[in-house]
């Protein structure tokens, strides 16, 4: 995929995390008038957009305000914006907008927006609406994004939990018990099967922990559920749901792309076994592949290897992808069969082994079968690289 190919996904991915541009700042809600609800901008079927977003909605028809605040903000121009984004410490703030043109991007995207108007009192709703507008001025309008324990989602659910004068009780029984990140994941990223691998190979162990009902409130969808069954004295929390927009359906077929990994991997790993039924002297094919693949392998271990050490990112730590996907593979890429690759290989494949045993138990067979055809696919690489060292 071509660089510019590659930044262009990244940007259209950061926009749905970052929402809309801030516009002129909001003066203090305080009217006995306010009114809060919760935006809930269901997934789409672009990249950037399938996790879907949330925002609060204040309004106050006293004074003429309808305003939407929006924590997932973030600044294109922030230097080395890329690096600091994979290394966890690019900083998302609050903004606000109006809510029309709020609700003007999200019809041009088709993607369906609803409203949960929240029942309040009105200090309540006025102690949400002066926290907002007093947050927009503040240093604590910044914080470090977080994309599962501190996000645009996560923090609507914090302040309206804090402005609360009564404690409230939630009925997490339609919820499905100990989930964990990556399941609740995989029906949003079931869309894009290439981001569906790149993202699971790139969480670690803290991704496969069962979580908390409080955990699986960092996706929107999941906030809105939460919300409808929460109630306090008695009384629904919701006092009105609402759809504002209703995305048409696709009038006509999306176009064919790239095969998904699952048919990639299986057919190069046709041409690979048909390329070593060649003769010696056409050997070439096969080795041509095979470099390719551990080149792509080392690389992309080398990525995951920086995000697991270095990235304040929690998810992606304690990998163990990298049991297989193994940096070192870039060097094999470009290596000729040998003896003293030999015990490299060996290593190799036990680590492979361990690897894919624990990958296999954790979720590969039920949520990513296409990383099993992947590491099979290594596997037999390596064998086939080991075979042809011959004995040390």
């Amino acid at each position: 995929m071509p660089a510019m190919r590659i930044r262009f996904l990244l940007a259209l991915f950061l926009w749905w995390l970052a929402g809309l541009a801030p516009c002129a700042a909001a003066p203090l809600a305080s009217a006995a008038t306010t009114r809060i609800s919760l935006l809930t901008c269901a997934p789409g079927p672009e990249t950037y957009a399938l996790f879907g977003h949330s925002a609060l909605r204040v309004t106050d028809p006293g004074r003429g305000l309808d305003r939407v605040y929006n924590f997932g903000t973030f600044d294109f121009r922030t230097p080395h914006f890329y690096w600091r984004f994979l290394h966890g410490d690019l900083r998302y703030f609050l903004s606000v907008t109006s809510f029309e043109r709020f609700r003007l991007a999200y019809a041009q995207d088709n993607r369906t927006l609803s409203e949960q108007v929240l029942a309040l009192s009105p200090a309540e709703a006025q102690r949400i609406g002066q926290q907002l507008a007093a947050t927009l001025h503040s240093p604590a309008r910044f914080y470090r994004y977080q994309f599962f324990a501190d996000n645009c989602t996560t923090r609507l659910f914090d302040l309206i939990s804090t402005s609360l004068a009564a404690p409230v009780r939630v009925d997490s029984a339609y919820a499905a018990p100990a989930a964990t990140y990556r399941q609740l994941l995989a029906p949003y990223l079931a869309p894009a099967p290439w981001m569906k691998l790149g993202m699971n190979l790139g969480l670690g162990w803290p991704a496969d922990q069962p979580t908390t009902f409080r955990q699986r409130l960092f996706l929107p969808t999941e906030l809105a559920a939460a919300l409808a069954h929460t109630t306090r004295r008695q009384q629904p929390l919701v006092a009105q749901t609402r759809l504002l927009f209703v995305a048409a359906p696709p009038t006509t077929a999306a176009p064919a792309g790239f095969p998904s990994p699952a048919i990639f991997f299986l057919a190069l790993g046709l041409l690979l076994l048909l390329a070593h039924q060649l003769p010696a002297r056409y050997a070439w094919p096969g080795r041509l592949l095979r470099g390719g693949l551990f080149v792509v392998v080392g690389l992309v271990g080398g990525i995951l290897l920086g995000l697991s050490c270095f990235s304040l990112h929690t998810p992606t730590q304690a990998n163990y992808q990298l049991l297989w996907l193994l940096p070192t593979h870039l060097a094999l890429g470009f290596a000729r069969p040998g003896s003293q690759w030999r015990r490299y290989a060996t290593v190799s494949l036990v680590l492979l082994g361990v690897g894919g045993l624990i990958g296999g138990a954790v979720y590969y067979a039920r949520l990513l079968p296409e990383a099993g055809i992947l590491l099979a696919l290594v596997a037999a690489q390596l064998l086939v690289f080991r075979r042809q060292c011959g004995r040390p």
